[in-house]
């Protein structure tokens, strides 16, 4: 991304732009006055922004006469237009070497560096600068970019948090604070700062609240939050993340038709990206939608065919249109991309189960346990890995560890109606009817048609 106060850099350019100086004396009178011609010709089409048409004047005067570090600078800078930045980094190097303003060479150089992601050299360029214009804030803020990028959050904070001092109605410094705060993991320090930036008409609009929304989220204000996801992708649509996010929340609050309104906004932006099919195979599935599931994991499989959980999503669909076959071929390749996953295993002992196999699947179950219990370790705040665990544990008769993992979904995501029938199940085959009909009470309002059935098996135990 590229820092607000360098993308008015070109039109500053424009206009500090004077004229030819510097031209050496060893050429005859008419050479120095050919390059001069050139060169004020270079700087016409520079401001009309005919930036290849400055690089071949300006290039045609350096032949003439090659000690000109104005036309070196300003060749570079109409390179640097152009995003020919190897080309542009040659030419500063030359304008610097002959005697050129070495701020002004510093002032575009470091961002080239920085783009390049060659830090060092940025930050070695932007020190020099700052030794020749303290007071500069936008060399400041170039520091911490620098920082950010390099994962240094608390330097590129400390930074940021200087210059805010000076300069509080800065919007965009507010930006930087929020997404420093957030490399830091201060959520709630994010979400203020990045509520400041809007308040102070911040340049970057839908990544503020993209950062305010997530803020949000992990503070556990999920209404807020989905109303700053929104706010996020209206103003910035090709906000991949923001569409991320905002699907998942409404996953995670069992809110299937909505995240599936989202994905398929997201597949619209971004039709080529196979996570988005992906993504929405899963919610199809979820919303018991297994026709649309499958057509959705085939498109995720011919986009991203080495990637296994389209396969697995394919899979999973498949179990559910009982076409048992085909589900066990596409775990079978989902495992070949990923060896030992616990969902895959899940499903694929799910396909011999459901097709009478069941000595095949048992094993099966075993092996999606270990791969299921690893995989909540590792995330332990996504309600479906545990939802997913549940459904493992209680295909392979551990019913205890069953109700542990069904109870850890309904505290990430109360409103996970799935769990609470699956939880339900669980207490009835323990002969638990009271516990079945707590589950009954909380899931009526939810899901009532999903309540009756689970009131017929409670009639029928």
């Amino acid at each position: 991304m590229k820092p607000v106060y360098l993308q008015r850099f070109a039109a500053f350019l424009l206009i500090v732009l004077v004229g030819a100086v510097g031209l050496s004396l060893a050429q005859t009178k008419k050479d120095r006055q050919k390059a001069q011609e050139l060169i004020l010709s270079g700087d016409k089409a520079f401001r009309a922004r005919n930036y290849r048409q400055a690089t071949s004047d300006y290039g045609q005067a350096i032949l003439i006469v090659p000690n000109s570090p104005y036309a070196h600078y300003w060749k570079g800078v109409a390179h640097y237009n152009l995003k020919e930045n190897p080309d542009a980094l040659r030419e500063f190097d030359i304008a610097l070497s002959q005697g050129f303003k070495p701020i002004e060479v510093y002032k575009v150089r470091w961002y080239l560096h920085y783009e390049a992601k060659e830090y060092d050299a940025a930050l070695a360029d932007l020190t020099k600068a700052i030794q020749l214009d303290p007071d500069n804030q936008d060399f400041k803020k170039g520091v911490g970019e620098i920082f950010y990028a390099q994962g240094r959050y608390a330097d590129s904070l400390g930074i940021f948090q200087a210059i805010v001092l000076k300069q509080p109605k800065d919007g965009d410094v507010y930006f930087n604070i929020a997404r420093a705060q957030a490399g830091l993991g201060n959520a709630k320090e994010q979400g203020l700062a990045a509520q400041a930036a809007l308040s102070n008409n911040t340049h970057m609009i839908g990544e503020s609240y993209f950062l305010l929304a997530d803020s949000l989220q992990k503070q556990g204000q999920a209404d807020a939050a989905i109303d700053n996801f929104q706010r996020a992708v209206a103003a910035k649509p090709e906000n991949f993340q923001a569409y991320k996010s905002l699907a998942d929340l409404y996953r995670s609050q069992s809110n299937f038709k909505a995240a599936i309104e989202v994905a398929k906004k997201a597949i619209l932006k971004f039709p080529e990206d196979g996570s988005f099919y992906t993504d929405i195979s899963w919610y199809y599935s979820l919303d018991n939608e297994p026709a649309r599931a499958a057509e959705a994991a085939r498109s995720a499989t011919k986009l991203l065919p080495n990637q296994y959980l389209g396969y697995t999503n394919l899979c999973r669909a498949l179990n559910d249109l009982k076409d048992y076959s085909g589900s066990v071929a596409a775990c079978n390749t989902a495992l070949k991309l990923n060896p030992g996953d616990g969902e895959t295993y899940f499903y694929l002992a799910r396909a011999y189960d459901l097709a009478g196999r069941r000595t095949e699947a048992t094993p099966l179950y075993s092996k999606a346990v270990t791969g299921l219990e690893d995989f909540v370790k590792r995330n332990p705040d996504y309600s479906d890995g545990f939802y997913l665990l549940g459904n493992a544990y209680f295909a392979d008769s551990q019913r205890d560890k069953a109700i542990g993992a069904y109870q850890k979904v309904i505290e990430l995501s109360p409103r996970f109606t799935r769990a609470r029938f699956n939880l339900a199940m669980v207490y009835l085959q323990k002969k638990d009817k009271a516990s079945a009909m707590e589950q009954y009470s909380a899931l009526l309002p939810l899901d009532p048609v999903l309540a009756e059935r689970l009131k017929a098996e409670i009639d029928k135990s």
